[in-house]
């Protein structure tokens, strides 16, 4: 189904979240100059016509040079080397520009001939020329300040740093071959050759910490290949320098790719980043280089980035049965939560990957059961926390038995019910695994859930009054899914079973006043529908967020 068109989707918020994409998706391809995408989008959605004119309209307004790319007349700022290579064959200033060789969100890149020198160099800019602000400045030279002071075989080295007629720019190393993210597009690497490149990465990171730097954005993007196969760290764009005027970010911002952040990186403490986030962040790419993916990897940047706050990754042998134990615990100790409980430096990540190169045994040892519970249910939370209160009540109901009833089949009834209630979980869990019919699998397992309430307070006997409480409890713990129309099924769900419950156990009015059951109805629904509108304010403005580019 074609991404621009309407369609069914998970919850009511998703015209305003539609149209959030639809705009990204313009304004990108209106800076790409990308005049086929453009029109594209506009046949398909002519009721949107208006303000797409109003977007080109403001951005032919940009100050600044410009230049025409289409017959539509749309106009396109260009950086200043752009116009430099039309105006001046080619020439920035003592450099002859041959070709764009990459681009990322705040800087581009082309392939230059320094003719002083003869030499051939990568020439770095800011993307927005003219337009960049203070802080792009800033950390423009804070990048170029940071590569410039240290020097390492796999390190990419910084030239010079200058300004021709505005635009900023410093000459680098020029690296012939491709990023790694580029060469994992064919397929994980052999576990000898991710070892080896990782080894000498760890090695590069170690030389960076030594000099009082955090590169705090690696990734498989910002490391080079040559076409010997050594591997280069590049893009210090984050690198933090520790010195007495450093406070590039402020806490509670979230910078870096969220796959291979850390947990406290994720969660914006600037403050506690530290060497060991980086080691972190080379454990996620180790295990992307051996099974082909990173360990957190979500539809939207901000669930990735919940899953690193709070979920486990799944183990590298479960993707790549072809993995050695020793290196998935090589691995897993990298991307434990507490920094703490990571290698203490790049340089001891470094020495493990060696002796495992030479069957030496490693340091890295098994987790304990304790940690291997743990991680089993930040991997399965809904498992976990369903078994988990199943078998509470469960010890609580066969601790009261004996001193409160003898009645065995009515204790069988119960513990029964639990025990399906626990086998259907785990049958849910597993069905969650398949994508395809997740979303799906969520309504029912909900519905699972408060029908085997319902079935528990019919057995139980009298009073049931506080055991009701398990219905808005539902409710509530349906919102972690972050769906809104989940949030009113279950909301729907539980009104229709509380109904049933009412008549299949009959009513006694002189029991209980007529106005309870419909008081406890309404305040169901009202719970509902604040928790869905909750949700639908999160949704609303993570989706506003995510649409804008991480610092």
């Amino acid at each position: 189904m074609d991404n621009d068109h309407p369609q069914n989707v998970d919850d009511a918020d998703e015209q305003p979240q539609r149209l959030f994409g639809l705009l990204d998706r313009y304004v990108g391809s209106l800076h790409a100059g990308d005049a086929a995408s453009r029109s594209s989008i506009l046949e398909r959605n002519p009721d949107l016509a208006g303000i797409f004119d109003c977007l080109d309209a403001l951005e032919s307004l940009a100050p600044g040079e410009t230049d025409q790319v289409d017959n539509n007349a749309t106009l396109l700022p260009r950086t200043m080397a752009e116009r430099e290579a039309e105006d001046h064959p080619a020439d920035f200033g003592k450099y002859a520009l041959v070709r764009e060789i990459g681009r990322g969100g705040m800087g581009v890149v082309y392939l230059a001939k320094q003719t002083d020198l003869d030499r051939v160099v990568a020439l770095k800019m800011i993307l927005s020329s003219r337009l960049a602000s203070k802080d792009e400045i800033r950390r423009f030279y804070s990048e170029a300040k940071a590569a410039g002071r240290v020097r390492h075989p796999h390190i990419v080295g910084i030239h010079e740093v200058g300004e021709v007629r505005g635009q900023h720019y410093f000459a680098m190393d020029y690296v012939e071959g491709r990023s790694l993210a580029d060469v994992l597009r064919d397929g994980p690497l052999a576990k000898e050759s991710a070892v080896g490149c990782l080894i000498c990465v760890a090695r590069a990171v170690q030389c960076l910490h030594e000099h009082e730097i955090i590169h705090r954005d690696l990734k498989p993007a910002n490391i080079l290949i040559d076409q010997q196969g050594h591997p280069y760290v590049t893009d210090f764009g984050l690198a933090k320098v520790f010195d007495a005027q450093c406070s590039q970010t402020g806490s509670g911002t979230v910078i870096g790719t969220p796959s291979y952040m850390p947990p406290e990186q994720a969660a914006g403490h600037v403050s506690e980043i530290s060497t060991a986030s980086d080691v972190y962040s080379l454990g996620a790419i180790l295990y992307e280089l051996l099974t082909g993916r990173p360990p957190f990897m979500r539809n939207s940047p901000y669930e990735t980035l919940l899953e690193v706050i709070e979920g486990e990754p799944t183990p590298p042998s479960k993707l790549n049965r072809g993995i050695a134990p020793e290196l998935e615990l090589i691995c897993m100790r990298c991307l434990e939560k507490e920094p703490q409980a990571r290698y203490s430096s790049a340089a001891a990540f470094a020495d493990d990957l060696e002796r495992y190169q030479r069957g030496e045994a490693i340091e890295a040892r098994p987790s304990s059961w304790f940690q291997k519970i743990r991680r089993w249910g930040r991997r399965q939370p809904a498992l976990a926390s369903h078994l988990g209160g199943l078998a509470v009540a469960a010890v609580i109901l066969q601790t009261m038995f004996p001193f409160f009833g003898s009645n065995a089949a009515y204790h069988g009834t119960i513990m029964s019910t639990l025990g399906m209630w626990a086998v259907v979980s785990m049958i849910f869990q597993a069905m969650l695994a398949a994508e395809r019919t997740a979303y799906a699998v969520r309504f029912a397992w909900s519905a699972a859930d408060v029908i085997f309430l319902t079935m528990l307070l019919f057995f139980v006997d009298p009073p049931i009054g506080p055991l009701l409480v398990g219905y808005p409890l539902l409710i509530a713990t349906s919102a972690l899914f972050f769906r809104v129309r989940l949030v009113l099924f279950t909301t729907f769900v539980s009104l229709l079973a509380h109904g049933a419950l009412v008549v299949w156990r009959g009513y006694d009015v002189d029991a209980t006043p007529v106005q309870y059951p419909v008081l406890f109805s309404a305040v169901l629904a009202v719970i509902g529908f604040v928790v869905a509108h909750q949700v639908y304010r999160i949704r609303m403005l993570t989706r506003f967020y995510e649409h804008r580019r991480l610092p």
